[in-house]
């Protein structure tokens, strides 16, 4: 089962508390949903939006890409550029990043190991969280 399959399978079955390690880690190498080497990531399926926790190596960068889903990513540790449309900052540990649902952006890990904390909006099917890639990037 793809990824995208088993999030629309867990959706409406969360249960009210789980402890975070519980939760399996995977290694990620589909370039669909990350183009960041070494990725391992955790996620949890609610009703209506996915936790993602990942940890990303070091000096990794993304290609450019969208999605429907609203995300929002709160970096735990580590740090990286973020490249929004035309605009370029840096978020460290502790920081936010609001990526608005259709928006052309990018993360840029920086010099250490970081672990990101993704919450995205599903609220209509999982194909709202498919990357797509535009052509001029």
């Amino acid at each position: 089962m793809d990824y995208y399959d088993w999030v629309a399978d867990q959706l409406g079955k969360a249960p009210t508390v789980i402890d975070w390690s519980k939760i399996p880690a995977e290694a990620v190498s589909d370039p669909s949903l990350t183009t960041h080497a070494g990725t391992v990531r955790q996620t949890w399926v609610g009703d209506k939006v996915v936790l993602t926790r990942v940890v990303v190596k070091p000096n990794s960068r993304g290609k450019p890409h969208f999605h429907p889903a609203e995300q929002v990513s709160m970096i735990l540790r580590g740090g990286v550029r973020v490249t929004l449309g035309n605009t370029e900052q840096i978020a460290m540990v502790g920081s936010i990043v609001h990526i608005p649902g259709n928006a052309v952006h990018m993360f840029e890990i920086l010099g250490e190991e970081t672990e990101i904390l993704d919450v995205y909006t599903v609220t209509k099917s999982v194909d709202e969280l498919r990357k797509r890639y535009p052509a001029n990037a």
